[in-house]
């Protein structure tokens, strides 16, 4: 048993990379397109873009902020919209693709590392 879940740890972190691949290549293409319709003067997403260049860390980084502002806007809750709008225009229409090529690999990525966290609190409580 603790054996499966051993392989079901170290699997769930080799395939947490993938997304993050897809991030920094594919994906962030979509996520300058974002910004650059959202961005607003004093917004969190253009003072991060200024910030955060486009080297690895600053790639996270800035899908990071971009998703957070997708999911944000997503949740009809007036909570949330403000929060939005703290990172963006949430008003601003994006196609449905460039949303999906940023929040897909970021769910998975976080799913990876969700599942291997559980993994190692499953092994741990074993012992």
């Amino acid at each position: 048993m603790i054996y499966t879940l051993a392989h079901i740890g170290y699997l769930s972190l080799f395939i947490g990379l993938m997304p993050l691949l897809l991030i920094f290549t594919l994906g962030f293409r979509y996520t300058v397109l974002i910004e650059a319709r959202v961005a607003t003067e004093r917004g969190g997403i253009s003072t991060a873009s200024n910030i955060w260049q486009g080297k690895i860390i600053g790639r996270l980084m800035r899908s990071s902020n971009v998703f957070a502002y997708l999911i944000f806007r997503a949740i009809p809750s007036p909570f949330f919209q403000q929060r939005a709008s703290l990172l963006g225009d949430p008003a601003v229409p994006l196609p449905r693709s460039w949303q999906a090529w940023v929040i897909t690999p970021m769910l998975l990525m976080y799913l990876a590392v969700i599942t291997t966290l559980v993994t190692n609190l499953v092994i741990q409580s074993m012992r």
